[in-house]
């Protein structure tokens, strides 16, 4: 079993569309960039953040061998000299009442991990105060002249959109800027698969709770039901799907092999404020998400077998492909993230693994790697271009 889904059952992370979205996230914002860059975590309230923010601590622990602890602070409460003192840390009289010294959030989450909770709700001016640490990874405890630097996994979360609170200029660009690794959230009503799993996962937690054995948890039907009226009301939060299931379960005289579709229903509209229950309807689309969920997870194999290229390598140049596409610029940066310049972008990476993998010192050494026979070898005008394309104008490797 590898870092990441040894670190989602430690965590207890439930839901395997879930985990399947984020095996690719985690990797390419987390593991490729080996807890270099700032993350940036969003997604809609209960959704699950905080379970992903220590999912993201598990796996570097694993797979980085990092070995500190995990540190939490909410930025909703948090301005002006308490922010930086909170944070930073501070020397013996730095202000009033600093009779010690203290080393802040970030001493304490060297090599581990630091996540600034609600982020959005920092002001503008403390904002400008992260520049530097999400930047260079330094900063300055008050009252003291000496910079420090952090090596902590920094992970920025909130519920909104950032980026769109920085169109706004509600929220600082530049700061967006230096968290280049994004990882998102779905709402819980697009994870179709998830819905009955963590429904039977909570149900099963509440009936412990209550003394019972042999309990099943819900029936097929009922399962059914409840991932129809959550689709249908667009319900985003595992947490209010959570409220309802273990109001339900409490609210039972008595123990149960399993929760039956007919005890369900009007809790079930009651709760989402249904006006009835389209069992046929929410059927149809469950079985339309169904087909295109299997052809959406065949389409991996049927492009490698189409091309003659191992899965497991197509699906590595993707995720490059995404590491490539999440470091182009947002918004209306010059070099937007569009796909002209993504695809030139791509090239250019292409074109420097090529000369990376060769070893090659001058364009001669270049073309003789792929072959000694003219038709085996990129012609000179292609390796020319290419060297000069890749280290500029001179006759040596830039080093």
């Amino acid at each position: 079993m590898n870092a990441f889904q040894s670190a989602c059952d430690d965590v207890g992370l439930i839901g395997s569309r879930l985990r399947e979205s984020l095996a690719a996230q985690v990797q390419a914002a987390l593991v490729a960039r080996q807890a270099r860059d700032v993350i940036r975590l969003t997604g809609p309230t209960g959704t699950g953040k905080e379970l992903v923010a220590t999912l993201l601590h598990e796996v570097s622990r694993r797979a980085l061998g990092r070995r500190g602890v995990l540190v939490r602070v909410s930025c909703s409460n948090l301005s002006g000299e308490l922010f930086e003192s909170v944070l930073f840390g501070y020397k013996r009289g730095a202000f009033t009442g600093a009779d010690t010294t203290a080393q802040g959030l970030l001493g304490q989450a060297r090599n581990g991990t630091l996540v600034l909770d609600e982020v959005h709700n920092l002001s503008w001016e403390d904002q400008g105060k992260l520049l530097r640490l999400m930047g260079e990874r330094e900063y300055r405890p008050l009252g003291s002249t000496i910079v420090e630097r952090t090596d902590a996994v920094i992970v920025l979360s909130s519920n909104v959109d950032l980026l769109e609170l920085a169109r706004q200029g509600k929220f600082r660009r530049d700061l967006l800027d230096r968290a280049p690794a994004k990882i998102s959230l779905p709402p819980l009503w697009q994870r179709r698969e998830d819905i009955g799993q963590l429904a039977q996962a909570f149900a099963r937690e509440a009936a412990e709770q209550r003394g019972w054995t042999g309990f099943e948890g819900f029936t097929r039907r009922a399962l059914a039901d409840i991932e129809g009226a959550v689709v249908e009301k667009r319900e985003e939060s595992v947490r209010r799907l959570r409220e309802f299931v273990r109001d339900l379960v409490f609210e039972l005289e008595a123990p149960v092999d399993a929760i039956e579709s007919a005890a369900i229903g009007p809790h079930l509209m009651s709760f989402f404020q249904l006006e009835s229950l389209d069992r046929d309807r929410w059927d149809r689309e469950a079985i339309d998400a169904d087909f295109d969920r299997l052809v959406e997870r065949r389409t991996a194999e049927q492009l490698a077998a189409l091309h003659g290229v191992p899965e497991r390598t197509l699906i590595k140049l993707a995720q490059i492909l995404r590491e490539v596409y999440d470091s182009l610029p947002e918004g209306s940066n010059p070099v937007p993230g569009s796909y002209r310049n993504l695809v030139a972008r791509m090239n250019l990476a292409t074109k420097a693994a090529l000369w990376l993998m060769s070893g090659a010192r001058n364009q001669a050494e270049f073309r003789r790697f792929f072959g000694t026979k003219p038709y085996e070898m990129p012609p000179k005008s292609v390796a020319w271009q290419i060297y000069h394309e890749l280290f500029g104008e001179g006759g040596r490797v830039r080093k």
